[in-house]
């Protein structure tokens, strides 16, 4: 009962990230292309602005522009629409190239550029659990690096991240740092799978999901 109604939880939940999404992507972003396009047809109007008003005027397009990207960037996290274009392996390594830019953690990625057999909820799994991952590293770890690695051995599907930060007493399951950890188990449980967490105080933390990889859909 506690398993079914968690999966209804999460799906809904991604449903509705999805639906967000999408909004800020198809109708906010575009809005802010619209305004551009009108700026640059204030610019053509007669009498010609002064140099302060063409000023004025640089500086609001700009602004678009930072938040334009900043509402993609949204969007992305909300929903990762890589990976439904193009894969694990493109999903992946943008988000690797996100933590980058966002938290300026380096992370090295080993990922297969074969198809990785897994079905979409798992794939989503693997996704929503190496970004948790990795963003724990990002903020708690304390660590200029980490490595993110996808392989598959013996039928089994694995996702490993780790880090060499200051680390932590994995028995203890308190404040925000807990709470992602026990998420991530549970969106491991739901799609058919495990999470352990290794870390001690002062030598770092090692993320693992593993589970059974079917031999039917490839991503």
């Amino acid at each position: 009962m506690h398993r079914a109604h968690s999966q209804n939880l999460i799906k809904a939940q991604e449903e509705e990230r999805a639906f967000v999404a999408r909004e800020v992507h198809d109708d906010a972003v575009q809005r802010l292309a619209l305004i551009g396009r009108e700026v640059d047809e204030v610019r053509t109007l007669e009498p010609p602005l002064s140099g302060a008003q063409a000023h004025r005027l640089d500086s609001i397009q700009e602004e678009m522009k930072d938040l334009s990207v900043a509402l993609r960037g949204l969007a992305h996290r909300l929903h990762p629409a890589l990976l439904d274009k193009g894969g694990l392996y493109v999903a992946l390594k943008g988000l690797c190239g996100d933590i980058e830019r966002a938290f300026n953690l380096r992370v090295t990625a080993e990922i297969p550029d074969a198809p990785i057999s897994a079905d979409p909820d798992r794939a989503l799994a693997v996704y929503r659990i190496a970004q948790e991952a990795l963003r724990n590293a990002a903020t708690h770890s304390g660590a200029g690096e980490a490595t993110l690695v996808v392989s598959r051995i013996e039928g089994v599907l694995r996702l490993v991240v780790a880090d060499r930060g200051r680390g932590f007493d994995s028995r203890q399951r308190r404040g925000p740092e807990g709470l992602g950890l026990i998420g991530m188990q549970e969106r491991a449980a739901i799609a058919g799978g495990t999470v352990t967490v290794s870390s001690r105080p002062g030598e770092g933390t090692t993320v693992e999901l593993s589970f059974p990889a079917p031999v039917n859909a490839a991503l």
